[in-house]
Formats: structure tokens, sequence, C-alpha cells
């Protein structure tokens, strides 16, 4: 039968010539090797500062704990990981395990890609990494897509990784196939560490990776940045904040509660609200809390559900950063009376923005 496709050529010439088969793979293996490199030396630099550099991000009293930027990150985690991450910081021990765990593989598959050891095997970790970071964080960077960016480029590198291998002497995987020649030998040696695939099989799973890479790149491009082919329109606002209210309850003496919850925005700065007012029906306040009035409540006016994303008093008011939850009590100032019917609690952003919800003063 004629031999049409140039990939099967080239695979039934490599079988005839084991040396040439091997060669191939070690110029496949060296031409990924500046991506190797890079792709491990991120990983490790990202534990290294953990274990290393920043060792608070590893401490739970440290306001740079990792805790912090995951409970920023729930707003905008899809497929279930915003809930994943919620029930992981109501549960602080198994959250520091989670994280200390998290930080080894990184560590580990940084080591691995640079040093060519087990090649393959963690470049398919790395792609592991790639999506969980896409799922918890993706949405985040409210000046460039940068965490969208670094996950869909991580993604594309460890499938190429697994596909071409160490690169010959380039990799701890040719010194241990050469001191150990009947672990080399063994059929699943190649598919973990590096060395010579069957190519016809390989050649399907590159176009397949080919085509993954960008699936996963652009699909989730326009499911979080609602843009492909137009301006970005993103599904959680990374740009500016968003204050929902919910649950608001109000006595006819003005005593307000209700929840909050800071479900998009920055994760760099919070939003700082300035003045609470209540207005009735007409659009005339009936009540309000002024900016030195909100800097002055007790921390026990803010029930937080989180211990790192939390709402706090700040000099002129209040503040919440991303991913803070909780329900907030503002007492009464003076006497007052209100009547049954419907009200409306404004909180007014220190940016001139504001965030309303309806609230009834019952009979």
């Amino acid at each position: 039968m004629p031999v049409s496709s140039p990939a099967l050529q080239d695979a039934v010439t490599a079988s005839a010539s084991p040396t040439r088969n091997a060669d191939i793979w070690t110029l496949l293996g060296l031409a990924m090797l500046g991506v190797r490199l890079v792709q491990g030396w991120v990983y490790w630099a990202g534990a290294s500062r953990r274990l290393i550099y920043s060792t608070g991000k590893l401490d739970p009293g440290s306001s740079s704990y990792m805790a912090h930027k995951m409970n920023e990150a729930i707003p905008g985690a899809i497929f279930g990981s915003g809930d994943a991450l919620s029930a992981l910081l109501h549960h602080p021990t198994l959250l520091h395990v989670s994280i200390i765990v998290f930080t080894l593989v990184e560590l580990l598959v940084g080591l691995g890609l640079i040093f060519g050891f087990m090649t393959r095997l963690f470049g398919l970790i790395s792609v592991g990494l790639a999506v969980s970071l896409m799922l918890m964080f993706g949405w985040l960077g409210s000046t460039c897509v940068d965490e969208w960016t670094m996950a869909s480029n991580s993604f594309a590198m460890g499938l190429g990784i697994m596909i071409a291998g160490g690169g010959g002497w380039w990799s701890l995987d040719h010194w241990v196939a050469k001191k150990s020649p009947g672990l080399a030998l063994r059929s699943w040696f190649p598919w973990l560490f590096s060395g010579p695939l069957p190519l016809i099989p390989v050649t399907r799973f590159a176009k397949m990776f080919g085509i993954l890479a960008i699936v996963f790149a652009v699909g989730f491009y326009g499911y979080l940045r609602g843009a492909v082919f137009s301006p970005l329109a993103a599904r959680t606002n990374a740009k500016y904040h968003h204050l929902a209210l919910t649950k608001p309850a109000l006595s006819s003496s003005g005593d307000l509660m209700l929840s909050a919850y800071v479900d998009a925005g920055p994760d760099t700065q919070g939003a700082y609200v300035i003045q609470v007012s209540v207005v009735d029906e007409h659009g005339h306040a009936v009540e309000t809390w002024g900016g030195k009035t909100l800097s002055e409540l007790a921390q026990t006016g803010f029930a937080n559900e989180y211990k790192y994303s939390v709402f706090k008093p700040t000099k002129y008011g209040f503040v919440g950063v991303v991913g803070a939850r909780a329900t907030i009590s503002l007492p009464h100032q003076g006497t007052l009376k209100l009547a049954p019917g419907a009200y409306q609690a404004i909180f007014q952003g220190i940016d001139g923005k504001q965030w309303k919800t309806q609230v009834v003063v019952g009979a």
C-alpha cells in the first residue's frame, strides 16, 4: 500500500532506522528546551517565593498569606471553583494543608522540568496546574488579562513538553536511561520520562493537543472576558468594584442591617464606602451615616464570613476588599419613628459610585 501522509512516511522510515528515530526525538526535545526551562522556572519561582523568599505567604497569621488571594478569587472563580474555595476558607486546617500541597507540587513540577526528570509526567501535571489556575484566577487582572495569559500559555507549553520530552543529554531522563537500560526498555518509561514514542499515535496526539490548546485559550477568553472578535466585556468585572446588597432589614427606629458582598473589582484595592443613607419613596433621606460615623463603627458591626477578605472601618468610612462578605449593622443615631412602607438603602462609594437595595419597614 502506498504511503501518502508525510507523517506516516517518517514513521515508516524511522521504524526502519532506530538511530534516526532517536535523533528525531532528541531534536524535538531540544526544540522545546527553552519552553521547558521557562515553564519549569515559572513554577519553581512561584513555589520558592513562598518557601524561601516570602514565607509570609505560607503563614496563616500574615497579611500576605495565600488564603487572601484565594478569597479574592471567589467572585469570578468558575465551574464550582468558587464554592470549593469558600469551603476551604471555612476550614483553616484543610486550607493550610491544601496550600502546602499545592506549593510542593509546583516545586516538584518546576524542578522536574528544569532538570528534565520525568519530563512528560511533569509536563502533564503542569497542564493540570494551568487548568486550576484558569478556573480559580483566570478572571483577575484589572489592567491586563494576566492570569488568563499565564494559564493559557502554561496549558499550551505543558502539552508541547508532553509530546517532545527532555531532549537527549539535556535531561536527567537521558541519564536514567543510560544508567538503567532495563528500566528504559519498559513500555511505560518513555511515556513518563523521555525518549522515542510511536510516531503515528503521537502525531495524532499532537494535532489533538494543538486544537485543545487553542480551544482552551479562546474558549476561556470568550467566557471570562466576553470577547473574541469584540471589545472586552468581562463576565466578572476586574476593573470596577461592585457591592451586592442583600437581606436588608430596617427597624422603625432606624436600625439598618444587611448583607454586603464585594463580588467584582480589582484585587489591588478595596471598595470604599463613605456614606450610607436610607431614603423614603419620595427620595428624601430619613437617616444618614456619614464618613466619620462609619469610620467609628466597632468591628463588631461587621460580621465577616471570611477572615481574609473582610469589611473594616477606615479613616473616611469603611472598606471591603474583593471577595469580602459580611452582615453589616448600622445603629440608629437618634430618635426616629419610621412609618411602615418601602425605603431604599444607598451605599455611596468614594469614587461617586452608588449601590442600592430596597428595604421594607413592617407595620
